[in-house]
């Protein structure tokens, strides 16, 4: 039932790097997320127990698909009617998804935390926590390192909840479709990462962590995060070569190809012309 992406810590967020800014649907980055079926009654098992539970659960499901208020009134409604449901923590980190789309990451961050509390496996609510503290976190805020440290916390224990194999409430999801959904976080997680490094002028660090992350799902996005990341250090051929791997992705939509194309221009024009 989980997604590799964060919907949108996933349309989520901006990337205010330099150049364009980059609009993420999804936590942060544009990582697949496979279909997800329709829940049934399930007394013996972990699933929901009646047929309204199911309904409702099935229409905070349906509800991803719609607006971000939308999608809080069906994971309200969840809430309200059936408390103990097990599908508490996942209808928390969709609320927490869908506050971060509408720009308001205080929100996101308390229903984040709240579905880490009712399912701390929770590696999507990890993976939002992590992305957002990590891209909002500034130069200048007194508590810097503090949320920093959250931020790699988050991410680090995503990356250990992904580890520890197919979670119970994604037990009737083929074995494809978990690796589709674990590549996607895994991806998320490093993208946390390396932003938390580079917030912290690590540019190497932070160039290997997205190197991890596109090697679990190879992220347009994240080539263009490492992109400017090796722009920023005056590493202008590699810069460039990620940039022209963003532009040549098969899974880059044409606003990320026109972005990873301006980035190439600038790290082409930063370069400057060959020596004769």
């Amino acid at each position: 039932m989980k997604r590799a992406a964060l919907p949108a810590i996933c349309s989520i967020a901006t990337l205010l790097c330099a150049g364009a800014s980059i609009q993420i649907g999804t936590a942060f980055a544009q990582a697949p997320a496979p279909a997800q079926a329709p829940v049934k009654v399930d007394k013996k098992g972990p699933g929901p127990k009646s047929q309204a539970e199911v309904q409702a659960v099935n229409a905070v499901i349906q509800s991803q698909a719609q607006t971000p208020d939308e999608q809080i009134a069906a994971s309200e409604a969840l809430l309200t009617k059936f408390a103990d449901t097990i599908y508490k923590g996942f209808a928390l980190e969709l609320e927490a998804e869908a506050y971060q789309k509408k720009g308001d990451n205080a929100k996101a961050i308390v229903f984040g935390e709240q579905a880490l509390a009712a399912e701390p496996k929770n590696y999507d609510a990890d993976n939002l926590l992590a992305n957002v503290l990590a891209a909002t976190t500034r130069d200048t805020d007194l508590d810097k390192e503090e949320k920093l440290t959250r931020a790699d916390k988050y991410a680090h224990d995503a990356l250990e909840a992904l580890d520890a194999g197919k979670p119970a409430i994604f037990s009737n999801a083929s074995d494809a479709a978990w690796a589709k959904t674990k590549a996607g976080a895994t991806a998320l997680a490093w993208q946390a990462l390396g932003n938390v490094a580079l917030a912290r002028k690590k540019t190497d660090e932070a160039v290997a962590d997205y190197q991890k992350g596109i090697d679990a799902n190879p992220d347009p996005v994240l080539m263009i995060r490492a992109g400017r990341a090796l722009l920023t250090a005056k590493k202008y051929d590699d810069a460039i070569s990620w940039f022209q791997k963003a532009m040549d992705s098969v899974d880059a939509s044409a606003q990320i190809k026109s972005i990873a194309q301006a980035d190439r221009a600038r790290a082409v024009l930063a370069k400057g012309p060959a020596p004769k």
